[in-house]
């Protein structure tokens, strides 16, 4: 009899890729959700069962149950199973499961998860590797962000917002960067956050290896801290030392030294300065599983960017239209630069902060994060439940301060009045960009439609 596994929140950004994986694995897979979405319907077309309401008879046969941490325990699903004995996991714990018991890339830090994971999933399935797969977002060949491999390497994201990254155990650790966010989770403490990290860094397999992003500052702090580091970035002492070579619009060309000696010319086709340096990480990764430069070099060439990572949705009337998940200050300037950088265009930000309290701890370093922008668009926080606005924090307060930087900005509350807002002040040579972790990019399909 096949086992029957059910996921609560199914079409959750981590949930949904976990599910894809047990369906290619041939386990029975039910979910609920409170919405239909991309995921749950291509899930479905897999052949998962999911009922878009919370019910304890959604698990009416199920031998284990799934949650993430955006599920409450007083949800009926978690409650049932718990009274009728049923296996219940922590989605990060199924993630373990696969990741542990296999030769495991786990790929964490503040910026560039998703990215980095990808980048390293396509190369090597590109290469005959076939990989266990688990990215934090869509990327277009493996749909939900998975599959399940038959190779001996799994790679996945280790997101350190709840903690749950120390439960991993692989032979390839990834630190891109470690920043004040989801201090929420940490008693409002930067170095509890930081001794996460540590912690992960520490559950290397023994003779696996740490790949650390010395360019930022307080990964560069840790590093002396563990054996077996291999480094990377633009800073000269980097054991993996990248060097532009070129940047135009979507195109990047530079050059990589492995401890000093050149290792090879690459060529990436997603942009930005940020993108090159996630493509060193990547390049590691590769080099350690086994696969030569011109390999990682050939499939690297052909990598097209995950699902909300400066995704181009489209080219109207000569302005381009862009959308990213970009929602704190370090991606926001990276995303912008990008833009800056490949293109000879006027930039416009439009920006949805998310959270009230990520925007209470960063006020000051989001108001200092468009200048790369030329025009700024802002609209209300947006705050997903159990969420509760903080008095005194607002995207008024928000757009005042960045007003103060010298930038000009419009305030539209109602985020559904920015298209039709957009649609008439953008001009031909215009690159607007979409920016956020809640629906914001939807204003980005919205104002493909309305320019033709």
């Amino acid at each position: 009899m096949k086992q029957q596994i059910h996921f609560i929140g199914i079409g959750g950004t981590g949930m949904g890729p976990l599910a894809k994986v047990f369906l290619e694995m041939g386990w029975q897979v039910s979910g609920s959700d409170l919405q239909p979405s991309e995921t749950t319907r291509y899930l479905e077309s897999l052949g998962a069962k999911i009922t878009f309401y919370h019910s304890a008879d959604n698990i009416n046969g199920s031998t284990s149950v799934v949650y993430s941490s955006a599920i409450p325990e007083n949800n009926p699903e978690r409650l049932a199973a718990k009274e009728r004995n049923i296996q219940i996991y922590h989605r990060s714990e199924m993630l373990a499961k696969l990741l542990n018991e296999r030769r495991g890339i786990a790929v964490g830090g503040a910026h560039g998860k998703t990215t980095i994971t990808s980048m390293i999933a396509w190369i090597l399935d590109q290469s005959g590797v076939d990989p266990v797969v688990l990215i934090g977002a869509r990327f277009a060949p493996f749909g939900p962000g998975a599959k399940y491999g038959k190779g001996t390497i799994a790679v996945a994201e280790a997101d350190e917002s709840d903690g749950s990254f120390t439960r991993y155990y692989p032979e390839v650790a990834i630190v891109t960067s470690m920043e004040a966010d989801h201090l929420e989770n940490y008693n409002g403490a930067f170095n509890e956050l930081v001794c996460g990290y540590k912690q992960f860094l520490n559950n290397v397999k023994p003779n696996g290896i740490r790949i650390l992003g010395i360019d930022d500052p307080e990964v560069r702090k840790i590093i002396n801290l563990f054996s077996n580091v291999q480094s990377y970035g633009f800073s000269k002492d980097a054991y993996w030392c990248g060097e532009i070579v070129s940047f135009k619009e979507l195109t990047s060309e530079f050059n990589v030294y492995r401890q000093g000696k050149f290792y090879g010319k690459f060529v990436l086709n997603v942009p930005g300065r940020y993108n090159t340096n996630n493509a060193l990480a990547a390049i590691a990764a590769c080099d350690w599983a086994g696969l030569s430069p011109e390999q990682i070099a050939k499939h690297l060439k052909t990598f097209t960017g995950a699902q909300r990572r400066f995704q181009i949705i489209g080219e109207k009337n000569g302005i381009i239209i862009v959308d990213d998940y970009a929602h704190h200050p370090t991606e926001i300037a990276a995303t912008l630069q990008a833009a800056r950088e490949g293109w000879n265009r006027r930039v416009i930000a439009v920006f949805q902060p998310h959270r009230f309290s990520r925007t209470h701890f960063l006020l000051d370093e989001f108001s200092k994060a468009f200048k790369d922008a030329d025009l700024v668009v802002l609209t209300d926080i947006y705050a997903p439940p159990p969420e509760q606005p903080i008095p005194g924090v607002s995207s008024a307060v928000l757009a005042e301060m960045i007003r103060q930087q010298g930038k000009a900005v419009y305030l539209i509350s109602n985020r559904q009045d920015i298209a039709r807002h957009l649609a008439q002040i953008v001009k031909p040579n215009d690159l607007v960009i979409t920016m956020g972790a809640g629906p914001i990019w939807q204003t980005a399909l919205e104002l493909n439609d309305l320019l033709h």
